[in-house]
């Protein structure tokens, strides 16, 4: 008994110093998932990857990808310790960071070493706004960084005014940061900004994402649905079949209110007729006509013939909002079909009918007058 009980003790001790040692090791400075980071209990090594900028200066180097997971084995992040060079002008020196990334392969943040900061070219470490700027400019998957080979970073002898030299970021021995690049990286670390932006989005991405696909689980979709994170959403909505669209509506709409437009959009022309055209559907849908954007409206409007009858009449206490296409449309089909002109859609056109400042009024005013 009290061997068995000395064992549990054990077990736990480990499981309890396990947490805290990959908690403590893997800390992050910044990060956009504080969520997903409270459970964390378990991590594994599921691959590794590679990336050298310059075959010649900088060595190809290999990275070890974990996979970190709650207290049931539910997966949260990838995560990798990562040491590479960072190579200027034939100089080398090796940099240290602690990368996360989501479970689509979207970075979310990362951290450092407090006994082995970053430095910039001249070996001074960075500041706080420096780590700041880092973490935006790795948030951006569509980086200027992108579309530039580690020549193209800056302008070979560079030729300056006597008043511009303490100006000029001096990256590299070679030349200075060109503009269209500098205001996105840290000054002075140019290169450190570069490396780290093609090891957050290179490579391992599409790793990651091979990943996923083989442990995706319609327990791990519900999550993505259900989290707070468009990316997660609009990647389980992509999953869903016709029927859980009828499952899961409510959650669906919750995300069509709250999403970009491009989402919107997505969500309309997938969700099912036959799930569309229900009342309290239709009603959750264009009940939030004044809240979404001016293109998710035009396509809601479009789309009234689809949907139950009494989205006419939630429309017209939107009328005020509409541009002058959409009320166009939108009198179409109360004049198509005259029954559904109830006294409470023919109060609101014509307040807003006398409304100065609708600058389509008089085109309420003529529908009103043909309908008398």
């Amino acid at each position: 008994m009290i061997k068995s009980l000395g064992l549990i003790i054990v077990i736990m001790l480990f499981t309890l110093g396990f947490n805290l040692q990959l908690k403590s090791n893997t800390d992050p400075l910044f990060f956009t998932m504080p969520e997903e980071w409270k459970d964390l209990a378990k991590d594994s090594l599921i691959f590794n990857f590679s990336w050298n900028v310059d075959t010649i200066h900088n060595p190809q180097v290999f990275h070890n990808v974990r996979l970190l997971s709650s207290t049931k084995g539910e997966p949260k992040l990838f995560f990798s310790d990562i040491e590479t060079p960072v190579c200027a002008d034939g100089e080398c020196r090796i940099a240290s960071i602690k990368m996360y990334w989501n479970l689509l392969g979207n970075y979310v943040g990362y951290g450092i070493y407090p006994d082995n900061p970053l430095t910039k070219y001249d070996h001074d470490p960075f500041e706080y706004e420096d780590y700041a700027k880092l973490h935006q400019l790795l948030l951006d998957d569509n980086s200027v960084l992108k579309r530039k080979e580690i020549t193209d970073l800056v302008d070979e002898k560079p030729v300056l005014l006597p008043n511009e030299a303490s100006s000029v970021d001096i990256d590299a021995v070679s030349g200075a940061t060109k503009k269209e690049i500098k205001a996105s990286v840290v000054q002075g670390g140019l290169y450190s900004c570069y490396t780290f932006w093609h090891i957050v989005h290179g490579e391992v991405k599409e790793k990651m994402n091979s990943y996923l696909r083989s442990i995706y689980t319609d327990s791990l979709n519900n999550y993505f649905l259900y989290s707070n994170y468009e990316d997660y959403q609009s990647y389980a909505l992509k999953q869903l079949t016709k029927e859980a669209y009828k499952t899961h509506s409510d959650q669906i709409v919750k995300i069509f209110e709250k999403g970009q437009p491009l989402l919107r959009i997505y969500i309309l022309k997938k969700i099912p007729r036959s799930e569309f055209e229900k009342e309290h559907i239709s009603e959750q849908f264009y009940n939030l006509f004044s809240k979404i954007d001016v293109n998710s409206r035009t396509y809601l409007i479009k789309r009234i013939g689809l949907a139950h009858p009494s989205v006419l009449e939630i429309l017209s206490d939107h009328v005020s909002v509409m541009t002058k296409n959409q009320l166009k449309i939108y009198l179409k089909y109360l004049e198509a079909d005259h029954k559904h002109m109830s006294s409470k859609i023919k109060s609101n056109l014509i307040e807003v009918s006398r409304s100065k400042s609708y600058a389509y009024n008089y085109l309420l005013k003529a529908f009103l007058e043909d309908m008398e």
